[in-house]
């Protein structure tokens, strides 16, 4: 069949009976590779292709998807959409006024599946070099997309982005005490360029974790000064504050953030910031999974909220532009609101400064994952790096040491931003979806906050 023709015809049949219409055809292959208990577990090349058809009727959506690319079954799905959206009103055909293809920088060199094992196998085996290892698991996955986006306001939009991310967790163990250390890099480029990023590190530290937590003490309990490193990585930006920030939460009476546009709601040294065109970073993309431009979203500026992320949907709702946060899993997904890589930018103050400033308290080199009630703000996120700071200085290490705090009262109350900037990686799940994203933020000096240990 004519791809071009014949796409057109089926988003003109959507779009007769619609407020807007869009057409997302993909092709995706996955190649995993993954280690465990020192040897190799599985490999894996999946193929996935298929398409999604969406219609946005007076403010409600109607989604289709399917794997066939057969005539017959997507004009069935077309049938099934008009039938839904239950509209009699007719549109003036569209017209493309839009095409662009998109493509990240590949890599000159080429690595066959057997090399890649073997670099794997490489970061995997250092992880067994103490006596103490007990249990590590390394994962490898390379996901290379190839979207086409045609949308009834006039883009027909194509793009191939390439995802690699490496991780490690590693298990010792010592008189029968079992403690766990955990590192992940990765990002939108190709093999190479992960290989570029020095992939030892990520077992090299899985492994200084897990060890350096069998010898710590357990944290002290109670309120007191945190430092958050640059190295941190942003999950409180992210966990707490960022979702609050997503348009169909804070516009539904599920963000402590609603009706706060142009009010302060945080300290004034504190801007956060939602950017999908930094280069290479795990939540980038030339356009979202709507056919919006890939932006820069100033949320918070010097402590006043200034917008919300938006999807298509929400924008039409609140009669305002989607900021390009239209994002979905796959095909087989209507996109919703998400973020992408979202950061708090850094301020003027000097991280070593930042450390001096402190009597007692916790210096917090790394994050683990946590729990957020967006409604209050009200969070609780775990330590999995931690040290005590004692007259300035950076002392013993402590283990098990959570956060326990209040995103909005938390961000009010920071009185110190690093001059530095430290990313992370993860996949952002929400609604059944997951999809890529890093968040990151500078040093940061927490006054007080309630840490959970011994």
């Amino acid at each position: 069949m004519n791809g071009k023709s014949f796409f057109y015809d089926i988003l003109e049949d959507l779009y007769k009976f619609s407020d807007y219409a869009d057409i997302y055809i993909e092709n995706t292959v996955y190649d995993t590779i993954v280690f465990e208990s020192g040897k190799l577990d599985r490999f894996e090349k999946i193929k996935d292709s298929g398409i999604g058809l969406r219609i946005i009727k007076n403010y409600k959506t109607y989604y289709a998807y399917t794997t066939s690319f057969d005539i017959k079954d997507i004009q069935e799905c077309v049938e099934n959409l008009c039938e839904m959206s239950e509209s009699s009103e007719k549109n003036d055909i569209f017209s493309i006024e839009k095409t662009v293809s998109y493509e990240y920088e590949k890599s000159n060199k080429t690595y066959n599946l057997t090399s890649k094992i073997d670099k794997i196998k490489n970061v995997d085996s250092i992880a067994w070099g103490s006596k103490f290892t007990k249990q590590v698991s390394t994962n490898f996955k390379e996901t290379k997309k190839n979207i086409r986006i045609i949308t009834s306001d006039g883009n027909d939009l194509s793009q191939e982005l390439n995802y690699v991310t490496l991780f490690c967790t590693v298990i010792c163990e010592k008189d029968g005490v079992l403690q766990t250390g955990y590192e992940s890099i990765g990002g939108l480029y190709s093999f190479d360029k992960l290989l570029e990023e020095r992939v030892e590190i990520v077992s090299k530290n899985a492994l200084k974790r897990a060890l350096q937590n069998l010898e710590a003490d357990y944290a002290p309990a109670g309120e007191m000064c945190v430092i958050l490193s640059s190295n941190a990585g942003g999950t409180m930006v992210h966990e707490a504050v960022g979702h609050g920030l997503e348009a169909d939460l804070a516009t539904n009476g599920l963000s402590v953030y609603q009706n706060k546009i142009g009010e302060k709601v945080a300290s004034e040294k504190i801007t956060v910031i939602d950017d999908a065109t930094l280069d290479g970073k795990r939540g980038s993309f030339y356009f979202d999974d709507e056919g919006v431009e890939a932006q820069r979203t100033v949320l918070i500026e010097n402590g006043v909220l200034k917008n919300y992320m938006y999807d298509r949907l929400y924008a039409m709702k609140n009669n305002c532009q989607s900021t390009g946060n239209g994002r979905r899993q796959s095909y087989r997904y209507k996109p919703i609101v998400r973020m992408t890589n979202t950061l708090i930018a850094p301020g003027n103050d000097n991280p070593d400064d930042i450390i001096s400033s402190v009597d007692e308290g916790l210096f917090v080199v790394k994050m683990g994952g946590g729990q957020v009630n967006t409604v209050n703000g009200d969070f609780v996120f775990e330590v999995n790096e931690g040290y005590l700071i004692k007259n300035g200085k950076i002392q013993n290490p402590v283990k098990n040491a959570t956060l326990i705090g209040n995103g909005p009262k938390i961000m009010m109350e920071i009185d110190m931003v690093g001059n530095d900037l430290g990313f992370g990686i993860g996949t952002c799940g929400k609604d059944g979806q997951g999809v890529p994203v890093s968040d990151a933020q500078p040093t940061l000096r927490i006054p007080k906050i309630t840490v959970g240990g011994k």
